[in-house]
């Protein structure tokens, strides 16, 4: 009588890697490692690695939507209810709180997920003369 056991070896390891058997997996690390050995295979910063131009850009863009977006909806219950421009200006505050909110959480997921380098100036050290005289 077979046996009634189930033998898959199917693990879901990520997203960009799908369902894979554990040994093809590792096959594939060591033919990574094989290229990146050989030099034709070269690591690549993350696509999440943002420029500083390109953080800005995101930063701003995210406070002047929720602006427009909290304008526009007071604009439309004005037309609706006739109260102009009363729930406009309410609406532009509440979005301009809902910016301020989204470019710290914002900030701080990118702060949280930079991985920090040996050659990183991070301010001054407890060595640093800072000039000062005591």
């Amino acid at each position: 009588m077979p046996n009634s056991e189930n033998h898959n070896t199917t693990v879901k390891t990520s997203k960009s890697d799908g369902f894979k058997t554990e040994e093809s997996r590792q096959l594939q690390e060591k033919i990574s490692l094989a290229r990146k050995d050989a030099g034709l295979e070269v690591e690549t910063k993350p696509a999440s690695h943002l420029t500083g131009h390109a953080r800005a850009v995101r930063l701003g863009t995210e406070f002047i939507a929720a602006i427009i977006v909290g304008t526009g909806i007071g604009y439309f219950a004005d037309m609706i209810f006739g109260t102009s421009p009363w729930i406009m200006l309410v609406m532009v505050l509440v979005g301009f709180a809902a910016g301020v909110l989204n470019v710290v959480r914002s900030a701080a997921d990118m702060n949280a997920s930079v991985e920090i380098t040996p050659d990183m100036d991070l301010g001054p050290d407890v060595e640093d003369d800072d000039g000062s005289k005591n």
